[in-house]
């Protein structure tokens, strides 16, 4: 048996009890000072805790009940939500990523677990990563790899233009992406927030009339920004894993002084200071 996890909100948690109370669950004594409740009726199991995070078994009828509570929203056709990773690394690609979610489609990627990826290991985003690439919603993707982010860092430099400058770039393109890709009445964008005021520049040229765009401070509490900032990393992972097979080398387990001068530009981000000065 499979468990997973999300947060309910406190609407979410009255309609779970009057779920368990309409339905006759069975409910046992918890078992810490943590919980709120526990159900255990057949193939449904259920932890509550006092947090709101709810633990469920996975099975389908377990699904079928918790989806009859969760909460949609309905003001928008779609959710899109952005995120990046790789800025922190000196080897690897920078890489960004753009979902668009319907209120259905955001149901079940909570039911499956997606949430914030800084609370969730490395070996479990990849495994999450790949059923939530396997479901069939809008995404779009921004891979730069060493020698194309580093051509474009330099290009950017020279303008007098920083790192954030080419986020803006990358998160914009990639909603632009998206967005062209749907039909919709009424949109709104998330994007976990870095630079106000040149990502809001990067954007201007979306109508906001329909489409709502917030740069929000811990934006993967948004599923569409959790499910790109999953992706992201499982696509950063992948081509690390790429460029250690091109270039035989392990840049995981490494620092920039192991490897060959000739290789950085291919394998590392070159104005980090300890490549630069290798350089």
């Amino acid at each position: 048996m499979v468990n997973t996890s999300f947060l309910i909100s406190n609407h979410e948690i009255r309609e779970l009890k009057n779920l368990i109370i309409n339905n006759g669950l069975k409910t046992v004594p918890v078992t810490s000072e943590y919980e709120s409740l526990r159900v255990t009726d057949g193939e449904i199991k259920f932890i509550l805790y006092k947090s709101g995070k709810l633990v469920y078994t996975v099975n389908e009828t377990s699904r079928k009940l918790l989806k009859s509570i969760l909460i949609r929203d309905e003001d928008y056709d779609y959710i899109l939500g952005s995120d990046e990773t790789g800025k922190g690394e000196w080897y690897g690609p920078l890489v960004v990523v753009a979902t668009a979610l319907n209120p259905e489609e955001i149901v079940e990627l909570r039911l499956l677990g997606v949430k914030d990826s800084k609370t969730i290991k490395k070996t479990q985003i990849i495994k999450l990563a790949e059923k939530i690439i396997g479901m069939d919603f809008i995404r779009q993707s921004i891979i730069l790899k060493p020698r194309t982010y580093n051509n474009l860092y330099t290009q950017f430099h020279d303008e007098g233009k920083s790192l954030n400058d080419i986020m803006a770039w990358a998160h914009s393109k990639v909603i632009q992406q998206t967005l062209d890709k749907l039909e919709f009445r009424k949109a709104k964008v998330v994007i976990d927030k870095f630079d106000f005021d040149k990502t809001d520049y990067r954007l201007k040229s979306i109508d906001q009339r329909r489409v709502k765009i917030i740069q929000m401070t811990s934006g993967e509490s948004e599923i569409p920004v959790a499910a790109a900032s999953i992706i992201a990393k499982y696509l950063f992972e992948k081509m690390v894993d790429e460029l250690d097979r091109e270039f035989n080398v392990n840049l995981r387990d490494s620092k920039p002084e192991n490897i060959k001068s000739e290789l950085l530009m291919d394998t590392a981000k070159t104005h980090f200071k300890n490549v630069n000065k290798l350089l």
